[in-house]
């Protein structure tokens, strides 16, 4: 059990957003709060193909990979931040399936920022593991689906902090393993 736990469950947090909008910037503050271990799909993605080829196989490896590790970080009474793009259902079903499983939290977070905003962070130089550009982002835009389930929207154009604070909270709470269909 780690510090800051308080013996509670533990909860899968689940990023959701376009590339661009800020998802592992706001994952990364987030761990150091929660504390958590941060999942970062590009990650994972780098460590297993260099270079990547986003092909199908290879997504599906990677996203394998994540909810093994998920499972294992929530198996420790941890949290776990899982930032990837999310934006189709089926993407986000593995994850909250595993969250009934295990019996913990599920907060799902879905990152936005203005369309103008993503494409100019797109258009300069990024640091870390992230390769797409505002042509990956022209490709994923339509591919949103809504959540079927109580999600968390934080705009990146303003202060994260009281998202921070609210989905830190939403960690926190007493029950767990909600069953959203």
């Amino acid at each position: 059990m780690t510090s800051g736990n308080f013996g509670q469950r533990p909860a899968l947090v689940l990023l959701s957003g376009l590339p661009g909008v800020g998802k592992t910037t706001l994952a990364r503050r987030l761990a150091a709060v929660l504390p958590a271990e941060h999942l970062e799909s590009d990650a994972v993605r780098a460590a297993l193909a260099s270079p990547p080829t986003y092909s199908p196989d290879e997504s599906g490896r990677v996203f394998r990979l994540i909810q093994q590790r998920a499972a294992v970080i929530l198996g420790r009474n941890q949290h776990a931040i899982v930032d990837a793009t999310n934006l189709k259902r089926r993407d986000r079903r593995r994850f909250v399936r595993l969250a009934v499983r295990l019996d913990v939290r599920f907060v799902a977070v879905r990152v936005t920022a203005p369309e103008e905003i993503a494409r100019g962070r797109l258009a300069d130089p990024r640091d870390g593991f992230s390769q797409a550009g505002v042509e990956v982002f022209e490709m994923m835009k339509d591919r949103v689906e809504p959540f079927a389930m109580p999600v968390v929207v934080v705009d990146t154009r303003f202060d994260l902090q009281g998202s921070i604070d609210l989905v830190a909270a939403l960690s926190f709470q007493p029950g767990g393993g909600r069953r959203w269909t």
